[in-house]
């Protein structure tokens, strides 16, 4: 794994203050920060600040792995340069943050609470395409291949510009996909659970099998990502659309929840396990 470099923030720094390790208080696109709150928040925020920083921000009851996301965060920023700002609660201190490092598997291993599944959910016209080309395909490659499309996660959230080359993938029961979906076809960011959207397709793979083969990238903050393309074959397991669902076209309005909802219990069946839903994962 690269070597690994960052700065403990002071007590009372948060990621909206001045930067505490440059002379004038200034950030810049190599800087970024992981940021643990005392509170106990049930999810995640990410973004650009008005300072500057990209920041991820979690409370310390956040349900996922917080340790593993901390050291998946470090290593993933030192590969690409960016100075990493850690804060952490008192009673966790540098001490946390080295254990983090020390105990977190490297990417190629399959941890105890990976999900074996993962998704990634694409509008009608882009599952039109993978299957045509038989892969997905990264946000910065399309767009070298002259496909027209926002940048989401760079100009709404700000994130660095390597975020780009990487498909970003979820766990199986998470809604966030849709949102995407939702938000591509709205050219707006669209985080509406139950306002009605046009859904794509709901696409299942095998994520210890990627993570083995060597193709899950992990930065602390997504579920997983894959670098430049993913081949369908044979990782995919399931592709699910609003036809599978609904072949007669009896349903009105799908929302992202409800598409979701149903798009898990299709494949929970296909698996024969049951897949959980999980509203912010």
């Amino acid at each position: 794994m690269h070597a690994v470099t960052y700065h403990i923030a002071p007590p009372s720094w948060t990621h909206e203050d001045p930067n505490p390790f440059t002379a004038d208080g200034s950030y810049g696109p190599g800087w970024s920060c992981f940021r643990i709150r005392e509170e106990t928040d049930s999810r995640g925020w990410n973004g650009r600040g008005t300072n500057g920083l990209f920041a991820y921000v979690v409370g310390r009851g956040w349900k996922r792995n917080l340790a593993a996301d901390l050291a998946d965060f470090i290593r993933y920023e030192s590969i690409y340069g960016r100075q990493c700002i850690i804060s952490v609660p008192a009673d966790m201190g540098c001490t946390f943050v080295e254990r983090a490092l020390a105990e977190t598997p490297d990417w190629s291993v399959v941890r105890p609470d990976d999900p074996k599944w993962l998704v990634h959910s694409t509008t009608v016209q882009g599952w039109a395409a993978i299957q045509a080309c038989g892969e997905l395909r990264a946000q910065a490659r399309l767009r070298r291949e002259g496909v027209v499309m926002p940048n989401l996660g760079g100009d709404w959230l700000g994130e660095p510009a390597d975020y780009a080359d990487y498909i970003i993938l979820a766990t199986a029961g998470a809604m966030a996909p849709e949102f995407v979906v939702a938000s591509r076809n709205a050219n707006r960011l669209h985080t509406e659970p139950d306002t009605p959207y046009t859904p794509g397709a709901r696409l299942f793979f095998d994520g210890h099998q990627m993570i083995r083969d060597g193709l899950i990238v992990r930065d602390g903050l997504h579920g997983a990502k894959v670098y430049d393309h993913l081949p369908l074959d044979p990782y995919l397991v399931a592709a699910v659309t609003s036809h599978d669902l609904d072949p007669e076209g009896e349903v009105t309005a799908w929302t992202p929840k409800s598409f979701c909802l149903a798009a898990l219990e299709y494949f929970s069946s296909v698996v024969g396990e049951p897949v959980p839903y999980e509203h912010w994962a």
